[in-house]
């Protein structure tokens, strides 16, 4: 997916909780800009959303309302999966080892989000 076709997505549910262990569950309509709609669900485990919590903190971005960070983050998560292979999977499951111990990952997540990227 090149960074000039349109993504249009629409949030179809959300299952956000801020308890224990577990996963928050976001599911999304997206249209590539081809015309083409899909349905894709990102599963992000509590010990993720956690780590890049204090991850976006130690890098000095704002903090942002949980449940907005977990919508954005699973929508970076669908560009980057399209951007990587145009295809969309229909499950995205992110958990802790899937963020880099560096930051890098939670760095450009907190970029797209000050520049209203996504």
């Amino acid at each position: 997916m090149s960074a000039n076709t349109p993504l249009r997505s629409v949030l179809m549910a959300a299952e956000i909780r801020d308890d224990g262990a577990g996963f928050r569950r976001v599911m999304y309509k997206i249209e590539d800009g081809k015309g083409v709609m899909s349905s894709s669900t990102v599963l992000i485990s509590q010990d993720a959303f956690r780590k890049l919590q204090s991850q976006l903190g130690r890098a000095r971005f704002r903090a942002i309302d949980r449940a907005l960070l977990v919508k954005k983050w699973a929508l970076f998560e669908i560009m980057l999966r399209l951007e990587d292979s145009d295809l969309l999977p229909a499950t995205i499951t992110i958990t802790a080892r899937d963020l880099d111990d560096l930051g890098a990952y939670a760095s450009d997540l907190g970029r797209r989000i000050v520049a209203n990227a996504i």
